[in-house]
């Protein structure tokens, strides 16, 4: 019965129309029965009172003469209603006329007071000639198994009827939705259930409902129908496209000097290329975590390129400076990852060191004296920059700057030459680098002068220090080529910069009047501005 229901549109309609209208059908005779019976009591009771209503006056009458001949057939006449079973008429305790059943136990005489239920109806009667004189009561017992049996009686035969009217409507409904709806739906489905639609094959029209809906159905299915079959042409062309479009990628891919890889949004890689492997020298059965791997150090980097790509649907592209293969091997790496789909990203590597050799050459040349080898003036503001920007965040330390001039310098372009001038100034240079540590910092900003960035230095004593055997270097002759030397001095200006931040140029300033006071006072000494030294 189930996989009945379950399969069949014909016997689940079917039932549910009569289940429902025998549902229906039930309720409503229900409902009607107990409305009938009590419609029906309530009827009867009003009859007995209109009929009560009736013999008032004659009863009137009866009462007032005392008659009892009158009274009884007044209440003899009431009882021929099969729905009265008891009458009784009687004045201060005095029965006039009294008619019962055989069955029925009237209250005695003496008290007829006795009695006054859901089975009684009593009416006062008064005088015919004054109508507020009261001169007796009559009273009946209703006969409740009869009207009982009659409101039934007709309540039962009504929802009968109902109940058959609604189960003959049903039974017509079903079959209307049976023969119009349900069994043409039916044959359609059977249709289609044995069609080959991938073949061409469409459904027949039926003939009886060619011009309504279930006709438009078949004709929107075979519309379907045919525009599958175009579609599924296409799909296969398609297919073959895109399989020979495959094969072009493969080989691409196989043989691209680019590196090429897919992976996730936590780094592991899914799939990569030769060039990808070759470019990290890493093996084929183990590169899942290569890239992760390679970026030791620098893997939030990795992590916020993959968020960014993925949160702002972007192309993100930097350069790596990373450590490959077990050769460790340093080489810059340029990486362009994008978000595909469902979380993968794609992305391509190259190999940039080269490039980035070369732009560190261009980069070194443009900042770098091509004679002494020191820092020029273009390196000097950068780095000046650098450090301002790092004091104004609060990261910079305390530096000594230091403008250094030589003396006599000129004397030995003009009386030896611009070959021996060069040497000179080529052998103080190499005197400076000797003399201060690595991390400090030489350029040479002009023909003969120089300056000294002491890095991470607040000690005066120190920063003097450090001048004083700059001076006494010079004071030493400088020996030249085919036996000839060079005797020159040094002027020094000195200023301090502590860690708050500075304006390059203010500090330039004062280590250059430091330097001339020197020079105004016998040159070949040094001096330090009047600065706060921390």
């Amino acid at each position: 019965m189930r996989e009945l229901i379950r399969t069949s549109i014909v016997f689940r309609s079917a039932s549910a129309v009569l289940g429902m209208a025998f549902l229906v059908g039930s309720l409503f005779s229900v409902f009607s029965y107990f409305y009938l019976v009590d419609a029906e009591k309530k009827h009867s009771i009003s009859t007995i009172k209109e009929l009560l209503n009736s013999v008032e006056n004659t009863v009137a009458v009866a009462c007032y003469l005392s008659d009892k001949n009158l009274s009884k057939e007044v209440a003899n006449d009431l009882k021929k209603n099969t729905n009265i079973k008891e009458v009784l008429i009687f004045n201060n305790n005095v029965v006039l006329s009294e008619v019962k059943s055989s069955d029925s136990q009237i209250p005695p005489a003496s008290n007829p007071a006795i009695g006054k239920g859901t089975d009684y109806i009593q009416k006062d009667i008064f005088s015919p000639f004054n109508k507020k004189e009261q001169v007796c009561h009559i009273r009946v017992r209703v006969n409740q198994e009869t009207i009982h049996d009659q409101s039934t009686t007709k309540a039962r035969i009504i929802a009968l009827l109902l109940f058959l009217q609604t189960l003959f409507m049903a039974s017509a409904v079903a079959y209307i939705v049976l023969s119009l709806i349900t069994r043409p739906i039916k044959v359609i489905s059977d249709r289609l259930h044995n069609l080959r639609p991938e073949n061409g094959e469409l459904l027949p029209q039926p003939e009886k409902n060619k011009y309504d809906e279930l006709g438009q159905l078949t004709s929107d299915v075979n519309r379907l129908i045919t525009n599958l079959v175009g579609t599924l042409d296409e799909e296969r062309e398609l297919r073959k496209r895109h399989a020979r479009g495959e094969k072009k990628f493969q080989t691409i891919f196989d043989n691209a000097e680019t590196g090429i890889f897919q992976m996730n949004k936590d780094g592991v890689l899914t799939s990569c290329n030769p060039a990808f492997l070759r470019m990290l020298g890493i093996d084929k059965s183990n590169f899942s975590h290569a890239l992760i791997d390679t970026m030791k150090g620098q893997e939030l980097r990795l992590h916020l390129m993959i968020d960014a790509a993925i949160n702002e649907m972007q192309v993100i592209a930097e350069d790596f400076y990373v450590e490959t293969d077990q050769k460790k091997q340093k080489k810059w790496i340029h990486l362009v990852i994008h978000e595909t789909e469902n979380g993968e990203l794609q992305g391509l590597i190259n190999d940039i060191t080269e490039r980035k050799l070369r732009e560190e050459s261009a980069h070194q040349l443009a900042v770098t004296d091509h004679l002494t080898g020191a820092y020029n003036r273009l390196g000097f503001e950068r780095e000046m920059a650098h450090r301002s920007k790092a004091h104004l965040n609060g990261s910079g330390s305390p530096f000594f700057i230091m403008l250094i001039d030589l003396d006599k310098f000129k004397q030995v372009n003009d009386q030896l030459g611009h070959q021996a001038g060069d040497d000179v100034l080529l052998q103080f240079s190499k005197m400076l680098h000797q003399t201060l540590r690595k991390s400090d910092f030489i350029a040479r900003i002009g023909g003969d002068e120089f300056i000294v960035l002491l890095h991470d230095l607040q000690q005066q004593t120190i920063a003097e220090e450090i001048a004083r055997k700059i001076i006494a270097h010079v004071a030493t002759p400088f020996d030249l080529h085919a036996g000839k030397s060079a005797s020159i001095g040094t002027s020094i200006g000195i200023a301090f910069v502590d860690k708050g931040s500075f304006v390059p140029a203010e500090v330039l300033a004062k280590a250059d009047i430091a330097m001339y006071e020197v020079k105004k006072s016998g040159r070949n000494d040094y001096r330090i501005a009047d600065a706060d030294k921390g």
